[in-house]
């Protein structure tokens, strides 16, 4: 089996796929899948392209050492001893082929499957870098994600629904235009479709990837769930082949006030141009979840509120989440849950003042100030 070694031409991902989609869209079924092919090596998430290439952004990325400076240090350098940006390019791709290219090697294989969800964050950069490796862009109504996500996930506690936000707003819109961008080279994937016929997309995708059909991969239960954590943790290991049964599971987000407002809030944030270019008319999905719910505080919790981190939340925002939350822990008492709700916005209110006075410790995971947003 042949590989590239170092001194050969440079690096353009030939031997490289990556699957482009929001997360929980169905990419670890895609990928458990065309695994069973002999040629194709993958793992769980790598997550290896976000980080180089995030190193000269200029938003997007918070470091202990202060990203914004580490980036114009790397510019001047690139500007004052190199050749200019193809260099840095250069060494992305040369990172990228050491580490992908061990892989195939360690795993006998000729193409390796990268299937890492926030790639859609650098769609453009991938291509630019790589030009030569495939990309497969797997789609699923933004509803069945949403409804996923919430499910899987989020489970009820709403505040922790912004860790999903760029996935849930941004990711459409992203990979929208990154199928525009690929035009041609691109191969678009339904996730509706591809369950309920896999073995004609199946057939389809390595088409595209140039490889002969077997039917054994349809049947994934003897093919090997890549090793690692990073993974869809419920739904694949439930069948034996993919199945066409969770397609309409999103609808039931129709039949719970919470889940329908969230619904509705999470499409207000999505362009309707977005939805229209991936094949999923709004006013169809919208039809689908019924009235939007009114928003009551003490019983909804607000998605202008869940989709921002807690950090950013003013003092009446706080007081609205626990009076929100009291009233769950005291149904039927409304004074146990108004007093419950202000005891706790105090309790917070206290802790940040004294952060204030203290001197402003930051928040060791973003190295932001720990202060109200009054």
């Amino acid at each position: 089996m042949q590989h590239m070694d170092s001194d050969q031409s440079e690096y353009l991902g030939e031997d490289l796929i990556f699957v482009i989609s929001q997360p929980r869209s169905g990419s670890t079924l895609l990928q458990r899948v065309l695994s069973g092919h002999p040629d194709i090596q993958t793992s769980a998430e790598t997550w290896l392209m976000l980080h180089p290439i995030y190193g000269r952004r200029t938003l997007g990325i918070e470091t202990e050492y202060n990203a914004r400076w580490q980036r114009e240090a790397v510019d001047e350098f690139v500007t004052y001893y190199t050749d200019g940006p193809e260099v840095h390019d250069r060494a992305i791709r040369a990172y990228a082929r050491a580490y992908y290219d061990d892989a195939l090697k360690k795993g006998n294989r000729r193409l390796f499957l990268d299937k890492t969800p926030r790639y859609f964050l650098i769609i453009p950069d991938l291509y630019r870098l790589f030009p030569k490796a495939r990309f497969i862009f797997l789609l699923r109504n933004p509803m069945a994600v949403l409804a996923s996500e919430l499910d899987t996930y989020v489970k009820g506690d709403w505040k922790i629904l912004e860790r999903f936000a760029s996935d849930l707003i941004a990711a459409p819109t992203l990979m929208a235009d990154g199928i525009e961008l690929l035009g041609e080279a691109a191969c678009v994937v339904r996730y509706e479709e591809f369950v309920t016929d896999p073995e004609q997309h199946t057939r389809r995708i390595l088409d595209y990837l140039g490889l002969d059909f077997l039917p054994s991969m349809i049947e994934y239960a003897d093919t090997p769930a890549p090793k690692g954590s990073m993974n869809d943790p419920v739904g694949v290991h439930r069948h034996q082949r993919p199945q066409a049964s969770s397609v309409n599971n999103w609808r039931k987000l129709a039949a719970n006030p919470q889940d329908a407002h969230l619904a509705h809030a999470c499409l207000d944030d999505i362009p309707e141009s977005t939805l229209e270019r991936l094949g999923y008319p709004v006013a169809t999905i919208r039809h689908e979840l019924g009235e939007r719910p009114a928003v009551v505080a003490s019983s909804i919790f607000s998605w202008s509120l869940a989709i921002r981190p807690t950090r950013y939340w003013s003092i009446r925002e706080h007081w609205h989440a626990e009076r929100y939350h009291a009233r769950q822990r005291h149904p039927g008492n409304n004074l146990l849950a108004v007093l419950g709700a202000v005891r706790r916005t105090c309790r917070w209110l206290f802790a940040s003042l004294h952060t204030l006075i203290a001197g402003k410790p930051t928040d060791p995971a973003f190295g932001r100030p720990l202060t109200p947003d009054v």
